[in-house]
């Protein structure tokens, strides 16, 4: 079994936002400030919906048999469609794509839509009888699931190391693209090995693949150029003895 597990960086969608608000005259900050307050006021909390969104970075972490690998992308390097077409590339080269966090593939899907991005491939997918996207929280059933943070640490597995979605836009805008982009590495990683417990306790690997699988990805995060941009994670987790 081969799988994607996805993590993803949700910053404000600020184009639409100013021209949807006639909002022409205010700064980026500015114009954030105002859709935060409208999503408070509106008795959502701080955190923004799907719709007021877009992609600020996307980490995605392929797994299979042989090997570990993880990809990063973030705004500060690509468009957000060249984004979504990396995605789309992994979904056809190693489906599934895993997710814990409900909130990606709607923000995912919306991107498309607002880019004009055809979709075929993704419910092609579907119609061959092979779904495309995994939530492992359906295996628990969504309501009272903790989130992604409080799982992993409960198994014994890192966890986000103190990063939060809340954070993430002032990060962003004080030029710290790299703390962004380390969000979703957390989320990615945490995700792949929720994901590979839950896909030993449903027979789909068996106890030794789980451990091997362990074993490679623990070695990429261990390997260079990636062995001082995972170092905290590494201190925080050591696979199945």
């Amino acid at each position: 079994m081969q799988f994607t597990a996805v993590g993803f960086s949700p910053l404000p969608d600020i184009h639409t936002a100013r021209h949807d608000l006639g909002l022409h005259d205010l700064s980026d900050k500015d114009v954030a400030k105002v859709l935060f307050h409208r999503r408070k006021q509106a008795g959502h909390g701080e955190q923004l919906g799907w719709e007021q969104s877009l992609l600020g970075a996307v980490s995605l972490l392929r797994l299979n048999e042989r090997d570990a690998r993880i990809e990063t992308l973030t705004l500060a390097e690509l468009e957000e469609q060249e984004i979504i077409e990396v995605v789309f590339g992994a979904m056809r080269e190693a489906a599934p794509l895993v997710t814990w966090e409900p909130g990606f593939l709607p923000l995912f899907q919306f991107r498309c839509l607002k880019h004009r991005r055809s979709a075929a491939d993704y419910w092609m997918q579907l119609g061959d009888g092979m779904s495309p996207h995994v939530d492992l929280r359906a295996a628990f059933g969504t309501e009272g699931t903790p989130g992604l943070d409080a799982m992993a640490r409960s198994l014994q597995f890192p966890g986000m190391l103190g990063s939060q979605a809340s954070q993430l836009w002032d990060r962003w805008l004080a030029g710290e693209h790299t703390a962004v982009a380390s969000f979703a590495d957390h989320q990615a990683l945490n995700t792949a090995l929720i994901g590979l417990d839950i896909f030993h306790l449903q027979g789909k690997i068996s106890l030794n693949d789980l451990r091997g699988r362990q074993e490679f990805l623990y070695e990429l995060l261990s390997s260079p150029p990636l062995e001082e941009r995972f170092r905290a994670f590494r201190e925080h987790w050591a696979p199945t003895p």
